[in-house]
């Protein structure tokens, strides 16, 4: 259902993207005045999140020389802000700026509603010019689009790494000095961790799309083609995968993940070893733990077992895209961008979420927060010794991502892995051609 939603919507949004700005939807920056614009930002944070964007945006407003106010409005939790998206854009309404995952822009861009981006990056007087180099290139290259042509449809305000959280009290207990390094290393801690008497096992088994990349990409694998022609799910690579976690499963030293934060509960619990999350959930990791069973332990964060030189892990996380309006407008989305990017914002927002920042110099002001929480100074240190890679960013890839964590769960329950993944390969490229622009 959802993948028909998706098609019949793009069907609608091509036809209704006649609209646009004076110039056509045409970029036009020289001699664009952004003065006394107003604009609205959909975002889809909620609690203490939301108020600090929200405090961002307002000092934006008071402060910027060119009179521009931002209305920041929650457009819901991730679906909900995606199928409100799709509606604006198909009425003719859409916000100046929109928080989207690099596949949700994609979809957008399917119907031509929203800017490259490389235009405003690019521009010799509103664009990054020498700042450029103080971003991480790999979390700009993100929303970098090969489907099309190279277009920039999203910049990133953050970002979050896939890690291994780990007991180290239990590791220590058990004659371990620290996190497994290999997949062999992590089989061995999980086999001993074991035990049935005391409902305590190894790993809790997280079947999400971003879960099963980060495996691949330990191994030195891929799930997609560069060039963004399609899907190479049925490789060695995945196989290693699903074959190790099948064995962990059938073992019983691994279990699915039954309930909604489950694995936390568990690890707060003594329950489970290793759990793998993002960087995003350590200040809910660090509540269960204060209130579980057990009391207060050791534990922390580690990059995810691999067979590769140095560790691959998968950074993610939401981007903020600019639909096309007047350049005016579209200007000033960009100035907002600009601003939140900024070291002193930046810092705010890295204390008030735990995201990682897009700059390097706002590791210059997090000296005091480093030192207050030394497990997002191991993963930020991870980040900047790791080689970090990113999932697809097509259009079409939610409902892949779907087809994937189902595959996964088929080969666990006992499907053929072999035949699962040929499958798997021929659903995620249909996926791919009925979604591409």
């Amino acid at each position: 259902m959802k993948r028909s939603f998706v098609l019949i919507a793009a069907a609608l949004l091509a036809a209704a993207l006649c609209w646009g700005s004076p110039q056509g939807g045409e970029l036009v920056l020289p001699g664009v005045d952004p003065t006394g614009v107003e604009i609205t930002y959909w975002h889809q944070f909620t609690r203490f999140q939301q108020e600090t964007l929200e405090a961002l945006v307002e000092e934006f407003n008071n402060t910027n020389q060119w009179n521009i106010k931002v209305t920041p409005e929650f457009g819901g939790r991730y679906d909900d802000l995606y199928n409100k998206m799709v509606t604006a854009i198909a009425a003719g309404s859409v916000p100046n700026l929109v928080a989207a995952y690099q596949n949700e822009a994609a979809a957008y861009q399917a119907s031509g509603a929203l800017v490259d981006i490389n235009d405003y990056i690019d521009d010799p007087e509103w664009g990054l010019g020498d700042e450029r180099s103080d971003y991480f290139e790999g979390f700009l290259q993100q929303d970098v689009n090969a489907q099309f042509g190279g277009q920039r449809l999203g910049f990133p305000p953050n970002r979050s790494l896939e890690l291994l959280y780990y007991n180290a009290g239990w590791l220590e207990q058990m004659g371990f000095g620290g996190p497994p390094s290999s997949w062999d290393e992590f089989y061995q801690m999980c086999k001993k961790a074991t035990n049935p008497g005391e409902n305590q096992y190894g790993y809790a088994i997280n079947t999400g799309a971003s879960n099963v990349f980060g495996q691949v990409i330990s191994r030195g694998g891929e799930v997609a083609k560069a060039d963004g022609s399609g899907y190479t799910y049925n490789t060695r690579q995945m196989k290693d995968s699903m074959v190790f976690m099948k064995r962990l499963y059938d073992e019983g030293l691994s279990r699915k993940i039954a309930e909604r934060y489950g694995e936390q509960n568990d690890f707060a619990n003594w329950k489970v070893l290793f759990t793998m999350s993002s960087t995003a959930g350590l200040p809910y990791y660090a509540g269960s733990v204060a209130k579980g069973e057990q009391g207060p332990f050791e534990w922390s964060v580690a990059a995810v077992p691999h067979t590769t030189a140095k560790p691959a892990l998968d950074i993610y996380g939401a981007s903020v895209s600019i639909p096309k309006s007047t350049p005016r407008q579209q200007l000033a989305a960009w100035l907002l961008v600009k601003y939140l990017t900024q070291p002193g914002p930046q810092a705010k927002w890295v204390e008030a979420t735990n995201y990682f920042p897009v700059r390097k110099s706002t590791a210059d002001q997090l000296g005091t927060y480093l030192g207050k929480n030394p497990n997002y100074k191991i993963a930020y240190d991870l980040l900047l010794g790791s080689d970090v890679k990113s999932e697809p960013p097509f259009a079409g890839y939610s409902e892949v991502r779907d087809a994937v964590a189902a595959a996964f769960n088929k080969m666990l329950d006992g499907a053929d892995i072999d035949a699962t993944l040929r499958e798997l390969d021929e659903e995620a490229n249909k996926i791919h051609q009925e979604a591409a622009p």
